[in-house]
């Protein structure tokens, strides 16, 4: 499959991603990198399909990624759910009916359907969180990108926007979720490790988590099931890597 979004800063960072990859960012250079995205960067190349992000094409690259970010979780444009939903499809002139049936079928899916004429100011931190990544994905994005949110959602409202992710996915759109909390990169495919404004680890997901020098030497720890399934394993109670309870659970009452 034809990598879709690429990413190249001088010589330090160069990443390609597919459609359906779901990728993990940590490390200290997480805001740089999203700056070079947001405000572009002429030490940067940045491709989205077949087209180079730079200032004559910026607002054209940007209807294909959405962005979810921690210091816009407060910033609101519509004086209900409802409104702020529909300003995104509003200003790609979507029609009315057209507008009224995506918010409705999409609300549904995030559990905000009962929510849409409150004042967004009035949502406690997890709906406010998938309103955000409601609004961003209804316009229909190639890539999404995520700044340390979804560590505000609760473990219900976690259910609920990994399974609309999973289809996301499924329907080739590309995940990039930018974070300082470790516990996120077990649902990414991918996780990359930026450091001082340098690509520093890249690949699976479990592969990366098995680096513990280099995590433990840039401050980095591992997700409490990782921990828990290398205690399991020095005692020879299980054989590899389960990174989910159950999963482990069912593993161990073999």
């Amino acid at each position: 499959m034809k990598d879709y979004f690429k990413y190249r800063y001088l010589t330090n960072i160069e990443f390609n991603l597919k459609p359906g990859e779901y990728l993990c960012v940590l490390g200290n250079s997480i805001s740089f990198f999203l700056d070079t995205l947001i405000n572009n960067n002429d030490e940067c190349n940045v491709f989205v399909g077949d087209t180079e992000l730079n200032n004559e094409n910026i607002y054209n690259i940007r209807k294909k990624i959405g962005f979810v970010l921690n210091k816009h979780l407060h910033i609101f444009v519509g004086e209900t759910l409802k409104d702020e939903i529909a300003y995104g499809l509003e200003s790609l002139a979507y029609t009315k009916d057209d507008i009224t049936t995506l918010i409705d079928s999409l609300s549904k899916r995030f559990k905000l359907n009962d929510l849409l004429e409150r004042d967004p100011n009035s949502l406690g931190s997890s709906d406010l969180v998938k309103l955000k990544i409601l609004s961003a994905l209804i316009v229909k994005p190639n890539v999404l990108i995520l700044e340390n949110v979804l560590c505000e959602l609760d473990l219900n409202d976690r259910k609920v926007v990994q399974s609309v992710f999973n289809e996301y996915l499924k329907n080739g759109g590309i995940i990039i979720n930018l974070t300082n909390n470790v516990e996120e990169t077990l649902d990414a495919s991918r996780i990359i490790i930026l450091n001082d404004n340098s690509l520093v680890c890249d690949g699976k997901t479990i592969s990366v988590l098995n680096e513990e020098k280099l995590l433990k030497r840039l401050g980095i720890g591992l997700p409490f099931i990782v921990e828990l399934n290398k205690y399991f394993m020095d005692y020879g109670m299980v054989d590899k890597y389960y990174l989910n309870d159950e999963k482990l659970v069912g593993a161990l009452w073999k």
